[in-house]
Order: structure tokens, then sequence, then C-alpha cells
């Protein structure tokens, strides 16, 4: 009975942290129908969701483990226990690198060769530890058949080609929509942010016009930015207590006039 509750809250962790991960993959991919799209970090309580599945995942797994050390010498388990390793170690990456350079809040078409290395590899390595290691999770019939080295082989390839799917994503993302010509790139980006949105493609309102890739004010990001940027001058614009001496109000008229000299 503990062995079977073991094994449960071990699957109910992977579940959790694949199910956290997928949903902020597909808010990313829903992203792309913008002109200009910046990648914001995941919140808190998601960040906390896999934070948390990953630590119970590590102590499920060995307590079970612990009751039924038969196993081993399962190479699958060895294998397992590595990526488990890459996996808490890259989310420390994740943690003081990756979401701290997305939260600068900079369009993915401006990332430099130092954004790419930050956020491409961890995130391509993140989706692609999760995935396998809840494969391994379920495939029994690798069970003292495969070696450790075949075992990582076949991860090292899942992993290179998320990374490349994850690349080609971001290519897209920072790819400007041309109003004049449908690209296929344009194509690509209105595909998978479809995928995000789950099949629910979001269109403008009605006589929303188009606005250009290289538009100061084209999110809700830079109009908050712009709001606060009027805002700001306004209350820095000169008030009537704070007039010239040589102002004053001509009979009762609102608008004052300078004295004539």
């Amino acid at each position: 009975m503990l062995h079977l509750a073991l094994v449960f809250a071990h699957f109910l962790a992977a579940a959790l942290a694949l199910g956290a991960i997928v949903a902020t993959d597909l808010r990313l991919l829903s992203k792309l129908a913008q002109d200009r799209v910046r990648i914001a970090p995941p919140n808190a309580f998601v960040s906390r969701i896999v934070v948390v599945s990953l630590v119970v995942l590590c102590a499920t797994g060995a307590a079970i483990v612990a009751a039924r050390p038969a196993g081993l010498a399962n190479p699958k388990l060895h294998a397992k226990v590595l990526l488990v390793a890459l996996l808490v170690v890259n989310a420390v990456v994740l943690q003081r690198v990756t979401f701290p350079r997305l939260a600068q809040g900079r369009r993915v078409a401006r990332w430099g060769t130092s954004d790419w290395l930050a956020v491409a590899v961890p995130v391509a390595a993140s989706n692609a530890l999760w995935l396998f290691v809840a494969l391994l999770g379920v495939a029994r019939d690798w069970n003292d058949t495969m070696s450790l080295g075949a075992i990582l082989g076949v991860a090292a390839v899942a992993y290179l080609a998320v990374q490349a799917g994850v690349c080609a994503i971001l290519v897209v993302a920072g790819r400007p929509i041309d109003a004049g010509r449908t690209r296929w790139t344009d194509v690509v980006r209105r595909a998978l942010a479809a995928i995000g949105d789950l099949g629910v493609a979001r269109r403008p309102a009605p006589g929303t016009p188009r606005r250009r890739f290289d538009d100061p004010v084209d999110d809700e990001d830079s109009q908050l930015a712009a709001a606060i940027a009027i805002v700001a001058a306004r209350t820095r614009a000169p008030r009537l207590t704070e007039l010239p001496a040589d102002v004053h109000f001509v009979g009762g008229e609102r608008e004052p006039r300078r004295r004539g000299r």
C-alpha cells in the first residue's frame, strides 16, 4: 500500500509539472499573433508548482528506490537519476538566468547572442528533460533491456529535436509582420498562435488598424509605458500659480494674457 501511494504521488508530481509547462508553452505560442513579440517569464504561481513538483518527484523517487532496492541495477533507473539531476541544475539556471533576462521585456527581434543562449537552451532543455523523464516512468519495456548509453542517446536526440523547434519558433517570433503581403512566416506564426489558443484564433476588432512592426505603441506594455510618460509630462507642466509675473487675467476671462509693454 505504501509503495502504491509513493508511485501515485510520483506520477502526480510529474503530471502537475508537465501540465504547468504545457500551459505556459501554449500561452507563449498564442503571443505569436502579435506584431512585436515579448516573452514574459512564467508567473510566480506556475514557478512554484514546477519547483514543488520537482521536489516531490525527487523525494518520492528516492523513497520508491529505497523501498525496492532490487531495481538499482536497472540502466533505465541510472539514466532517470542522471536526467533528473540535470533537470534540477537546469531549473536553477532558469530561475537565476533565464527568467530575469525575460523580465527585462526586450523584444525577440532585438535579442542578442547572449539572450538566445540564456533563453533558448534552458527552455528547450526543460521541455525535453521533463518529457523524457515522464517517458522513462512509463517505458517498462526498457527495463533491463536498454543500456545506459542507448537511453542517453535517445534523450540527446529528443533534446536536439526540441531545441530545433524552440529556435525555429523564436526565429518566427522575431520576424516582423508585413501588412502588404503574406509570407510563409506569417502563415506559420498564425498556425502556431492558433495552436496556443487551442484552435480559437483571436481576431482584431472590426476597424482596428494594423500596426507596423516598428510602431512604438503596438502592444499593451508599450501603451502602458506611453500612458505613464504622458501623465508624468502633464504633472510637470506649469500650473496657473506658477505663471510669470507679467501674466494676469483680464476682465474675468479664463485665458491669461500678457501685459502690453
